[in-house]
């Protein structure tokens, strides 16, 4: 018996976003058929594939084995649905926005990729906070938005793209204990934090008022590149992905600041009006999550890449 595609990417989609229910809205079925044909994959490869545990979904010695065979089965059958379609089909203007945090890790990629296989499909791109973004898909003014967030409205649709495990992070040269703070400790250090209208802040409100944590001064920014230059600079403690500031620590310019509880795992989805999908739209969100990867940074031709003719001088 052979895997089939809907299984391996049932196994994919599940280890990337997190859990089968999410895997379950991305492709378009239910959580228990998920689980169902991940069930059979490890059936017929003769052990278990993933951990379920209530923090989410690991994998097991075998399923890390898979994790790459899977990612390739995902491709080929990514270059399989283009060769169904010819390019001349997906053509015309997409609006879409996201968040920051999205612009400055693996946008410019998504746009790059998209551009490269399909070049008369044109991104109407726009930068925004997440409350900001819906209420313009709200008006009509996008197509869809990428943000923090499993539900926004009833009417519109919430597809995972991927996810961030955020964290506590504090500049490398202030002094904090070496212990998981209380929530209530927070209340002895400045914040840094988003904007109200933040979707990040909205999606984390209801987790932080039950846990109980409490902030002393709070400083407020639109700006992600701002929040983690003051937080390097010592004015404060901020909650921010991992992924993003994870050079950062590295370099010692930060450290974590563990808490007990730690930041749930934050979900980003494609939020759209649910009589708005298009075969365009489908293609943009499949390409999103493909490319997701919060830790990635844009890379920038130099003059030796040597990418368009020479343009001669006279």
């Amino acid at each position: 018996m052979n895997p089939t595609f809907k299984q391996l990417e049932a196994f994919h989609f599940s280890l990337k976003l997190g859990s089968f229910n999410a895997a379950a809205t991305r492709l378009y079925t239910t959580q228990s058929a998920i689980s169902k044909r991940v069930s059979e994959l490890e059936t017929m490869l003769g052990g278990r594939l993933l951990h379920r545990r209530p923090t989410g979904l690991s994998t097991t010695g075998l399923g890390q084995r898979l994790v790459p065979v899977a990612a390739e089965a995902m491709q080929l059958r990514a270059r399989i649905e283009n060769l169904a379609s010819t390019q001349h089909e997906i053509r015309g203007v997409l609006r879409i926005g996201v968040t920051e945090l999205i612009a400055l890790t693996w946008f410019t990629d998504l746009i790059q990729q998209l551009h490269n296989s399909h070049p008369e499909l044109r991104l109407e791109p726009l930068v925004e906070s997440g409350i900001t973004l819906f209420r313009n898909v709200e008006l009509g003014r996008l197509d869809v938005a990428m943000m923090a967030g499993t539900y926004w409205k009833n009417g519109y649709t919430t597809v995972p793209v991927g996810k961030t495990e955020d964290c506590w992070v504090v500049g490398a040269h202030v002094p904090i204990p070496d212990r998981p703070l209380q929530p209530a400790e927070f209340a002895a250090y400045p914040v840094l934090e988003q904007v109200e209208d933040s979707a990040k802040t909205r999606y984390y409100s209801d987790w932080r008022a039950e846990s109980g944590f409490v902030f002393g001064p709070v400083f407020t920014t639109n700006s992600l590149v701002v929040r983690r230059e003051m937080v390097a600079c010592g004015v404060g403690i901020s909650q921010m992905p991992f992924d993003y500031v994870k050079q950062d620590i590295d370099d010692g310019l930060l450290k974590i600041v563990r808490s007990d509880p730690m930041p749930p795992t934050a979900i980003y989805s494609a939020v759209f009006h649910e009589d708005n999908r298009t075969p365009v739209l489908d293609l943009v969100i499949n390409k999103a999550i493909e490319v997701c990867d919060f830790s990635s940074r844009p890379t920038f031709p130099t003059a030796d890449s040597a990418l368009n003719p020479t343009i001669p001088l006279d």
